[in-house]
């Protein structure tokens, strides 16, 4: 396993991010063509490692911009990872369900509980919807993905030296703001980074509230322009 000092997060809007490491390059729950956020083409980016938390149209919309024979490995629950397969013929992925670890060159990845829904754009079943702790080694990250508080997330906190927490702000479908700020509550991160709103009128959130709150509640955030990048 490596170990990393420094990292890099672009945001390009919604719950689609990614995080380069100097050796390595992650994107989280790709949705690029119908995000209003991002002019990137997915076809610009070349990630060794993609990760999808559930299966909505919004976080996995765009997976078959990465699929192919030379295309990254693609880790998620059983049932996105065989829809993929299935659907695209890709063979590179790796299936992490909720309580799993799994080893990559990077670190370690555990799948984690998610308290949300998770379908298909058709409607058919995509299996439990989860989030991602990833362990670089001298850096830890954990997306929540799309989530309400929920215990287990103290759990989170005590295992892991969280240094960046990763979380929906837009409530609505999401935990919002103050669920947000319980959820940093639980797991005591260094930082945390809103992510999942303003992509819809009932996901629209002040992000001077959201600075606001977070800084009350002590805790350190940043919120992240749409198509930047910036250090962790």
């Amino acid at each position: 396993m490596n170990s990393v000092t420094d990292m890099e997060l672009t945001y390009f809007g919604h719950a689609t991010f990614q995080i380069e490491t100097g050796d390595h390059t992650l994107l989280f729950d790709p949705f690029f063509a119908d995000n209003p956020h991002t002019n990137v083409d997915p076809a610009s980016l070349n990630p060794d490692t993609v990760l999808v938390s559930h299966a909505h149209f919004d976080h996995y919309a765009d997976v078959e911009a990465f699929t192919g024979d030379d295309g990254p490995m693609i880790v998620s629950n059983f049932e996105i990872i065989s829809r993929i397969g299935n659907d695209y013929g890709h063979e590179n992925v790796h299936p992490l369900n909720e309580g799993g670890t799994i080893d990559l060159e990077f670190g370690t990845v555990e799948g984690t509980h998610a308290r949300h829904t998770s379908s298909f754009p058709d409607g058919s079943y995509g299996g439990v919807a989860g989030g991602f702790v990833l362990d670089f080694g001298d850096q830890t990250v954990y997306y929540t993905g799309d989530t309400a508080p929920f215990v287990g997330m103290q759990w989170v906190g005590e295992m892991y030296d969280v240094d960046v927490m990763i979380a929906p702000v837009g409530d609505v479908v999401t935990m919002g703001i103050d669920g947000a700020i319980h959820s940093a509550e639980m797991v005591e991160p260094d930082l945390v980074v809103p992510v999942h709103y303003n992509t819809f009128p009932f996901i629209e959130v002040d992000l001077d509230e959201v600075n606001d709150a977070f800084n009350d509640a002590g805790f350190d955030v940043k919120v992240i322009d749409f198509d930047a990048t910036v250090s962790l």
